[in-house]
């Protein structure tokens, strides 16, 4: 008895040397990358000191003493200011510039947390490097500690994982793009994890340590360990700065939010453009919108992995009318553009904007719900032995096409492929038994008994080959070559039943018949034609055999030669089935 499917073969890869330019995007979408990388490095290395702690005191200052050199002088100084007031400032006025407040969770996660940090990052801005510089006072570790240990400790915290939160979230979303960051992401969010809670325990740890000292110091009038944890308090001309601080940076964001409301309402009332979606509905667009906040405005699942920042491509569209429509395409969209090889009426949704009525089609799409699932019978069959008409399809010469295109596409292609191809087998009465890598197997079985399975499966096969054809027109822009199937079809007693353990146990099926099957597809790639069949399958199905390609052929793994027919196209023998 044989298992139902071969061993699953991978999907394919982001093609060799294509790593992803994560440095697309335009003036301002740089500066502000490049002003979150000095800051995030800035932190990590703050919580890596505190993570010294817990080996001690020393070891914090000695680290201390080392970063200072570069954070406390006045370049490093400058540089550190510098990319604060860029950072927040890009931040209100990418807030500003928002034409719609439908936005990916993560990314509305990082403006709630970006606009949270301001309230507990200027006082201790102002308690620490303010006072340092323009009163000289101490802000060393030990004296921080003692000023902040144990009131200010939650509020610290609290702060550190803001900052870190945020700090990750963009990071992480801007170095998904690279292979290599994929590879390494397991081991980078454990440290990501490790870092902030090792930075709270050597803190904490050094505060316990302080109040021991300190005790210590009291009750033996030792004033050398008082002297180790020296008291300050920051300048009341400083504390008092904090405030008027705070309250500018919210007034400037709410003042950035109601100009980005009055944009969104100015626009919704402007004129409206109609937006057709060649997979999706028709809708009103307000004017200025890019293609993707039209898409997120009416809850259209539009593919964008790097948040719509012109650099993933993920988002590209195929435009098929109204391409003069569009607002021109910048310089970062071109060299994105430009980077995939991307042929003349794609274009990126994130920057993409329409001036008129555009019809489109999203080359990336999110998955459609697999509808198959509820053709499998019985959840809780056990195992029962009927007759089954098998249908292995699969697309020839698919690995060298995956080495070309990176992951994305490779899916994208893949799912479109499996909708087309499963369509038919759902329509004919099957259901997908399984797939594997670029393949997939479609089981019929009929209550007018395996004639009537033969024929569904030849028609389904029929209907395969004008689906993929329509489907290569509709992705051509998007394949080297048109994609090519190859199918095997046969016919015979298996066992149905549900294998695997625990809540995994899909339908599959056990025979044969399916070694057989499987053997035809290979059969049809070898001879360069569409469908071998089974003549035995052929001859259920009510399909006259004259005129076609018939051989015997010895079958790997199967005692006796089989009688098979090869078919060019399998859209050709739907002249020749019987009516229903």
């Amino acid at each position: 008895m044989a298992l139902v499917m071969p061993a699953a073969r991978a999907a394919g890869h982001a093609p060799s040397g294509s790593t992803v330019r994560l440095w697309r995007g335009s003036v301002a979408q740089r500066l502000r990358l490049v002003s979150g990388l000095i800051l995030f490095a800035f932190a990590a290395t703050h919580f890596l000191n505190h993570a010294l702690g817990l080996f001690g005191i020393e070891a914090m200052l000695a680290f201390e003493r080392w970063r200072a050199t570069v954070t406390r002088s006045v370049p490093g100084t400058a540089l550190l200011a510098g990319a604060l007031l860029v950072h927040a400032g890009l931040a209100l006025r990418k807030l500003a510039a928002r034409r719609s407040l439908r936005l990916p969770a993560w990314e509305a996660a990082q403006i709630v947390l970006g606009l949270a940090i301001p309230f507990l990052l200027v006082p201790h801005i102002l308690g620490t490097r303010v006072a340092n510089l323009l009163y000289g006072l101490n802000t060393s570790y030990p004296t921080v500690i003692a000023h902040l240990w144990p009131d200010a400790i939650p509020r610290q915290t609290l702060l550190l994982t803001l900052v870190w939160a945020h700090g990750c979230l963009g990071l992480h979303h801007w170095l998904r793009l690279s292979p290599g960051y994929r590879r390494a992401a397991p081991w980078l969010g454990v440290a990501a994890l490790i870092l902030p809670l090792a930075a709270m325990l050597g803190i904490a740890m050094q505060g316990e340590l302080m109040e021991r000292d300190l005790a210590a110091a009291a009750r033996f009038d030792a004033a050398d360990l008082a002297q180790r944890w020296p008291q300050y308090r920051p300048p009341e001309a400083l504390t008092g700065l904090g405030t008027p601080i705070i309250a500018g940076f919210y007034a400037a964001s709410g003042l950035a939010l109601a100009l980005g409301l009055v944009r969104m309402t100015a626009a919704w009332r402007a004129r409206r453009i109609a937006v057709t979606y060649l997979d999706g509905p028709s809708v009103r667009a307000a004017d200025g919108m890019t293609l993707l906040e039209v898409s997120r405005a009416h809850r259209i699942p539009h593919v964008a992995v790097c948040g719509g920042r012109g650099r993933c491509s993920t988002c590209r569209v195929l435009v098929t009318r109204g391409t003069h429509n569009l607002s021109p395409p910048s310089a970062q969209e071109t060299a994105t553009l430009t980077a995939i090889g991307a042929p003349p009426g794609v274009r990126l949704a994130c920057q993409a904007r329409p001036r008129g009525e555009v019809t489109l089609m999203r080359i990336l799409r999110p998955g459609t719900r697999d509808r198959t699932g509820d053709r499998l019978g019985d959840p809780d069959l056990a195992g029962v032995e009927r007759e089954v008409a098998i249908l292995f399809v699969d697309v020839r010469g698919f690995t060298p096409l995956a080495e070309r295109k990176f992951a994305f596409d490779v899916v994208y292609i893949l799912n479109r492929f499996f909708e087309a191809a499963g369509e038919p087998v759902v329509k004919h009465g099957g259901w997908i038994g399984g797939y594997a890598g670029d393949g997939l197997l479609a089981l019929f079985t009929h209550p007018d008994g395996i004639d009537a399975a033969c024929r569904a499966a030849f028609a389904a096969a029929a209907d395969i080959d004008r689906a993929v054809q329509a489907l290569n027109r509709q992705i051509a822009a998007e394949l080297p070559a048109p994609l090519r199937i190859a199918m095997g079809l046969h016919a015979g007693p298996l066992v149905l039943g549900r294998l695997g353990y625990g809540e995994s146990r899909p339908m599959s099926a056990i025979g044969p018949a399916v070694n057989i099957a499987s053997r035809l597809e290979t059969h049809a790639k070898a001879h360069e034609v569409q469908l071998a069949a089974s003549a035995a399958a052929a001859r259920r199905a009510g399909i006259p055999l004259d005129g076609l390609r018939v051989e015997t052929v010895a079958i790997r793994g199967s005692e006796q030669a089989l009688e098979v027919v090869s078919v060019e196209r399998a859209g050709d023998l739907a002249g020749r089935l019987p009516a229903a």
